[in-house]
């Protein structure tokens, strides 16, 4: 089944811009039916397939991603959770609860090794955060498994409601993907956008350097 989405307006930088909505029904995987990410810097859609999936129940939220044309997987080396993983290829979701566009959110990514990244990001500006509070892998207790191919890798989270302070009706949320696009040989590499692809579920339209930290192009998620 794929997700219900609606499109409202939304404002940021100066610009009116669409702002997909997701209507998810209870204990029921639907699919996002876009499935190509779009640039960051332009809001083109990439040439990469991403495919999400959806569900939740009275205690989690599930996540399932598919992650194709990823023909450098193998040369991610992060292996420790809550490391800086955004420099190599991740997986990521930004999550907050309400409508309204917020001003602190969660940050999870998961990378192909299965490292996971979760912290609080205080960023009341819109612009770059100023402010991550770690939440230890132990106390986050959200589940993740990850399966890599010759060039794809998959997986899925499944994230406590109490993570979020508790399951509400209505949250704001935005999934981002890294790409590496050429051969990184040296193990401590760090992605530019000069050889990587940083692509959103919902364009921050960032302009020329890629951000994915731009709460107000968040997207809506309504649970049924």
């Amino acid at each position: 089944m794929k997700a219900f989405i609606l499109t409202i307006g939304l404002t940021f930088a100066g610009m009116d811009m669409p702002t997909p909505e997701i209507k998810l029904p209870k204990d029921q995987w639907v699919a996002l039916p876009q499935t190509h990410f779009c640039h960051a810097t332009t809001g083109q859609a990439a040439p990469q397939l991403t495919h999400v999936q959806l569900k939740y129940d009275d205690q989690y939220l599930y996540v399932k991603f598919d992650c194709t044309q990823n023909p450098f997987v193998h040369q991610n080396t992060y292996n420790d959770h809550n490391t800086e993983m955004w420099n190599q290829e991740v997986f990521e979701l930004f999550i907050a609860e309400g409508t309204a566009t917020p001003t602190r959110y969660l940050e999870l990514e998961i990378n192909p090794n299965n490292a996971l990244f979760v912290g609080w990001i205080d960023n009341p500006s819109g612009a770059p955060p100023a402010n991550l509070e770690f939440v230890a892998h132990e106390k986050a207790q959200i589940g993740h498994q990850v399966c890599i191919t010759k060039d794809a890798w998959a997986g899925q989270v499944q994230i406590p409601w109490v993570v979020l302070g508790g399951k509400k009706e209505n949250f704001r949320l935005n999934f981002f993907r890294i790409i590496s696009l050429k051969s990184h040989p040296e193990p401590n590499w760090k992605g530019t956008s000069a050889d990587c692809a940083y692509l959103c579920w919902n364009s921050t339209l960032s302009g020329p350097t890629p951000r994915f930290h731009r709460p107000a192009a968040f997207g809506l998620l309504h649970l049924q």
